[in-house]
């Protein structure tokens, strides 16, 4: 079914039905962090809620073992691993449906080697995810449908309701930001790929993967052009203050900077806006410091202009004196 509506022919990857016991056994948990790694773990824990992306009070969830439905694919070993009861049918048949469009777009684009050579930032990993997500979302519930005229199907799907959801998503504050970027890869990124395949079919789709890698502007703009060009903010750092270290820079792109936005600010997300932040988006640079010596933390967040200049500087930080030091050296 998949095969017929992506007018794709592909040998069945292989299918692995094991057991949640199984499962578990052949996937033992990590290994417990170091008292390094559990250090570099909070301080980007503190500059994430800094940010809005974590509630002040967030704990980390104890580990809780995986239990049936489970369906995956397996890009290394061409493998889609079930494991199932039969008590969600409907949810298993998903999630195949699900794995098998995964199984094709792999075989089709290798999405572990684009992931490796074309995606070097968090805002291009994710726009990757929200293509193969969002194509994966968009063809199981084609295939779910059981409709014979696909194209006229296309037609009438609609993500717009989703989308509203996530939106809620994005503006809860106790929700992680994990949870909300879920969300926008799986709905965002199948009504991304409907738009392709209403206006040009499997070869269109097919050009999202060409074309669409650079940032999750192109999925949060949709069908809307994108009208500036992406460049990266790589100006020289400063040194940062005494007792201070750069722990990472990285982009993380318009999607998570307007999940920031609605939460600290309370206004609405509307489509308008979204649309409107991914037409102009150009770049960005996220700065997350650490004290060698305490728990303070430091975020320093560069939104770049048309230009690719510095348009707009958002420092925080977990007390006034860091703030203030790092306010010095990146004035907004």
């Amino acid at each position: 079914m998949i095969a017929c509506i992506r007018g794709t022919d592909h040998p069945l990857p292989q299918i692995a039905v094991m057991t949640a016991e199984e499962y578990a056994d052949a996937n033992p948990p990590a290994a417990p962090r170091t008292p390094a790694e559990q250090r570099l773990w909070d301080q980007y824990t503190r500059a994430y809620a800094l940010l809005g992306f974590l509630h002040a009070k967030w704990e980390e969830p104890e580990p809780t073992p995986l239990a049936a439905p489970y369906l995956s694919y397996d890009t290394t070993s061409d493998t889609i691993i079930v494991v199932a009861d039969g008590t969600e049918r409907e949810t298993e048949l998903y999630g195949l449906l699900y794995t098998m469009a995964l199984a094709a777009r792999d075989r089709e684009s290798d999405l572990s080697g684009l992931s490796l050579t074309e995606t070097g930032t968090f805002d291009s990993k994710r726009a990757l995810t929200a293509l193969f997500a969002g194509e994966a979302t968009f063809f199981a519930d084609m295939a779910r449908a059981r409709e014979l005229d696909y194209g006229e199907l296309a037609e009438q799907f609609s993500y717009e309701h989703g989308m509203d959801l996530a939106r809620k998503k994005f503006a809860d504050p106790w929700a992680t930001w994990g949870e909300a970027m879920s969300q926008f890869q799986y709905i965002y990124g199948a009504h991304y790929v409907l738009g392709a395949f209403r206006g040009g079919g499997m070869a269109a789709v097919d050009a999202l993967y060409e074309d669409s890698l650079g940032s999750t502007a192109y999925a949060l703009a949709s069908s809307n052009s994108i009208d500036a060009a992406f460049s990266a903010i790589d100006l020289a750092l400063p040194a940062p203050p005494e007792g201070f270290r750069y722990l990472s820079q990285d982009s993380l792109g318009p999607v998570m900077l307007q999940i920031h936005r609605v939460r600290e600010t309370g206004d609405g997300n509307t489509r308008a806006v979204e649309q409107s932040l991914a037409r102009s988006w150009v770049g960005d640079r996220l700065l997350v410091a650490g004290s060698d010596t305490s728990d303070a933390v430091a975020v320093v967040w560069q939104i770049a202009g048309p230009g690719g200049e510095v348009a707009e500087t958002i420092v925080r930080a977990t007390d006034i004196a860091t703030w203030d030091a790092f306010e010095a050296l990146f004035p907004g």
